[in-house]
């Protein structure tokens, strides 16, 4: 099967210019390969297609520098025409580049990987110890010392916190009365420097004349607000006093607790005095564990106690709330927990002969969980940063937007920095700090454009929804435009997240270029969302736009007072749920074959497929086709309607519900009874343009036939200027005569012309006057006259004599 390569109109010309030599080169190429194999040379014919002449030009060609880079120009182009025109799709593209990206990045993770954490010297380390007896000992001396000194170190500490309780709770009690008695005075001013602030501010408004007032108003504004800037900064003096008020008890608190975490140190240098087999390891491991696991995390621990102190607020020499205090005290000591007796560790299986490379491999893995915790605290801590943003732009004005800004994006920064300074370190990147700053000004940069277009998009989305206002729309279609308003808004968001997210990789250098270039995943991707993006935008517009339209016509053939407009609305309301399926249906094809050929899905098999199994499903579903053609001729010659009172196939009912291949009709007794389009042999409509209420008087066969017409008449005449009635009646009463005669009754027979929907009232209530003016004139309906004769005769004289009696022969 060959395929078509279109070329460029300079492609032709190249390809013109370097036709021969590149059949020269084919010539050439069929010598060598004839010279390369006897054998076949043998057998081919002499003739190899070319000449002395093709082979001089072939050999000018090749030595002609422009020449030859035209011929391989042309060559590429084809070799880029050909590669074109095949099919590829978004799957395939997205597997390869995918499967490229995800190399790369576990390359780079590898190379991390090995920078970072290298454990393979733990092995031969351990095959060691089981080969030593003396590193074994060595070990065992150092684990026991240090198992040792820490027992001791515990107990005295705990011990020493047991004895030194009392004089805790003394000194607690001291500084929490101090505290309040602080407070009270403290308050009491901060009370009266509000107060003065009020006078000068009430005297100043009344030395205020009626006429110097417009001229002194900027002058009071910034009293005003001079005033309020003296009284944050008292308030802020008057914290800054309380701490300091709190300084002494602190501090006596701090002394207390150093006299416990001293049993560290004290205990080490016991060990090493009353120690006889001590090793210059055992002693460095002990000294470790005291310095780092006992003074360094005890004055840490003691320093965050002075100035957050989460369980004794008045021991806190910070304006701290007691939330925040606790949050910050729970995380920071947890921090130095780990560090301190992590390090510790680290130390003591150095004194072990831990080989180096395993050794950093942990500090490494111990600065991680740091890092870890520290994001973790970041993370958390959003809503209380978030609060103290709120607070400082609420007290300035100018600090209000930049207070906005830190409070959204402060923790995306802290953690960029915390996962990055620990990674420069733990990597030895050369120049890695100036990486960090370098990325860290990109991400910047992209966060500000970012945030732009956002604001121009978002900004232009604002203004097109409220330029609705002023295109002179009606309501329903600024309510239908305006009910895409949350769509459009999380297009734009889920737009705005990739956008970022580019922006953000190429900020910090990643290989966007797998993903966006010629071939790749990007482009084929940008291309199906725009395609798909449109071709769902066009659609919705063709959905509203066709259905504003019709409801635009109907209310538009609505407002007219025509009785066959009415008619008209009506059957374009039954209609319009039908063609809404049929359009929605069509839609959902067109946009799925455009999603699923963007998708790189080759739509043609499954055109075909659907054709094949339309056809099967026609056969298999005549009846059904046949309801639905039957329903659609009789709703386009607007036989049926809902609401319409008829008779189908002999039931009586109204229509409450057309579908497309059946017609629901309420019955009389309330039952609900379904008839599909095809089996409908008869249809009785009551309600297309008129009605008729039909008249019929059968009175005896004595009766005044002319009497009984005079009747009818008077009251058709009454009831055409009642008020329940003239509206329901067309014309005046239209009387037909006698009708038929029998043995016993004559009948005499009119009409009303009515409304659709007045006929049987008419109708009803004419009978009733009908029955009364009879009454009223002596006017007897039709009695039954049976004819009695022979043995019948005898039978009945029989029956009806009274009991006793001999029935009498009839008399003839």
């Amino acid at each position: 099967m060959f395929k078509t390569i279109r070329l460029s109109a300079m492609m032709r010309r190249a390809l013109h210019s370097t036709i021969l030599p590149a059949l020269l080169l084919g010539g050439m190429l069929s010598v060598g390969v004839a010279s390369l194999h006897p054998a076949l040379a043998a057998d081919t014919p002499a003739k190899t297609g070319l000449s002395a002449e093709q082979a001089q030009q072939l050999i000018s060609v090749l030595n002609n520098e422009s020449q030859r880079q035209q011929f391989l120009t042309t060559l590429q182009n084809l070799v880029t025409a050909e590669q074109s025109t095949k099919h590829v799709s978004l799957l395939t593209i997205a597997r390869d580049n995918i499967a490229d990206f995800g190399a790369r990045a576990l390359q780079q993770l590898h190379v991390l990987h090995q920078n970072i954490l290298d454990f393979g010297a733990i092995s031969p380390w351990l095959h060691t110890v089981l080969q030593d007896a003396a590193l074994q000992t060595t070990i065992a001396q150092i684990a026991l010392r240090v198992l040792i000194m820490l027992v001791a170190s515990f107990v005295l500490f705990y011990g020493m916190r047991l004895l030194l309780r009392p004089l805790r709770q003394r000194l607690n009690r001291m500084a929490k009365e101090h505290n309040k008695k602080v407070l009270k005075d403290e308050a009491f001013k901060l009370r009266k420097a509000n107060a003065e602030a009020e006078g000068i501010v009430q005297k100043t408004a009344a030395e205020t004349t009626t006429e110097s007032k417009l001229k002194t108003t900027d002058d009071a504004e910034a009293l005003q607000a001079n005033i309020e800037e003296s009284l944050r900064h008292q308030g802020a003096l008057t914290q800054l006093m309380l701490c300091l008020r709190r300084a002494p008890y602190a501090l006596a608190w701090a002394a207390l607790e150093l006299l416990t975490i001293v049993m560290f140190p004290l205990v080490a240098l016991l060990m090493e005095i009353l120690d006889p087999a001590r090793t210059p390891q055992s002693s460095h491991a002990l000294w470790s564990i005291a310095w780092l696991g006992g003074i360094g995390l005890g004055v840490w621990v003691i320093v965050l106690r002075i100035f957050l102190a989460p369980e004794a607020p008045w021991l806190r020499l910070s304006i701290l709330h007691d939330r925040t205090a606790s949050f910050i005290f729970h995380y920071l000591r947890q921090v130095g927990f780990i560090l301190a007796w992590g390090l510790a560790l680290l130390d003591v299986i150095n004194m072990m002969t831990v080989p180096d490379p395993v050794i950093h491999g942990l500090q490494k893995l111990l600065l991680l969980v740091v890092h870890l915790i520290l994001a973790v605290m970041i993370i958390r801590s959003r809503g209380i940063v978030r609060r103290a943003c709120q607070h400082i732009g609420a007290a300035n004005r100018h600090l209000q937007s930049l207070m906005t800004i830190i409070a959204r994006g402060w923790w995306v920064v802290a953690l960029f920095f915390d996962v990055a300074l620990w990674l420069v370190w733990a990597a030895d990147i050369a120049g890695g700090y100036q990486l960090i700053l370098q990325l860290f000004v990109r991400t910047i940069v992209a966060l500000v454009i970012v945030r732009v277009v956002s604001i121009l998009i978002y900004g232009g989305l604002e203004r097109f929804m409220r330029a609705l206002d002023d295109w002179n729309l009606n309501e329903e279609t600024l309510t239908r435009i305006r009910r895409y308003y949350p769509a459009a808004t999380a297009i734009i968001r889920i737009i705005m997240a990739v956008i970022t997210i580019l922006a953000l990789a190429i900020a910090w250098g990643a290989p966007v270029y797998l993903l966006m270039g010629q071939n790749t995943l990007g482009p084929r991707i940008f291309q199906a969302a725009l395609t798909i993006l449109v071709a769902l935008i066009i659609g919705v517009v063709a959905w509203e736009v066709a259905n504003v339209t019709i409801e635009h016509h109907i209310r538009r053939l609505d407002a007219q007072e025509d009785r066959d407009t009415k008619i008209r609305v009506a059957r374009l309301q039954t209609l319009t749920p039908m063609f809404r399926i049929l359009f929605l249906l069509i839609l959902a094809v067109i946009i799925g074959l455009t999603v699923l050929s963007q998708l790189g899905i080759d739509t043609g098999p499954l055109i075909a497929s659907a054709s094949i199994f339309g056809v099967a499903l026609g056969f298999g579903s005549q009846k059904l086709v046949q309801d639905f053609i039957s329903g659609i001729f009789l709703l386009l010659e607007n036989a049926l309607t809902v609401g319409d009172a008829v008779t189908l196939n002999g039931t009586y009912g109204v229509i409450e519900r057309l579908s497309l291949r059946s017609v629901h009709v309420r019955a009389n007794d309330g039952s609900i009874n379904i008839f599909s389009f095809s089996s409908l042999s008869q249809v009785t409509n009551y309600n297309r343009d008129f009605s008729r209420a039909m008249i019929l008087a059968t009175v005896d066969i004595e009766s005044d036939t002319d009497q009984v017409a005079a009747i009818l008449v008077e009251i058709g005449k009454e009831m055409r200027h009642e008020a329940p009635y003239k509206d329901l009646i067309l014309a005046d009463f239209d009387l037909w005569g006698v009708s038929a005669i029998g043995t016993s009754s004559v009948s005499v027979k009119g009409v009303y012309p009515t409304t659709n929907a007045g006929r049987w009232t008419v109708e009803w209530e004419f009978n009733r006057r009908m029955k009364k003016r009879f009454e009223e004139h002596g006017i007897q309906y039709p009695r039954e006259v049976v004819d009695i004769q022979g043995a019948t005769l005898e039978r009945f004289i029989t029956n009806a004599a009274p009991s006793g009696e001999t029935p009498q022969p009839p008399q003839h």
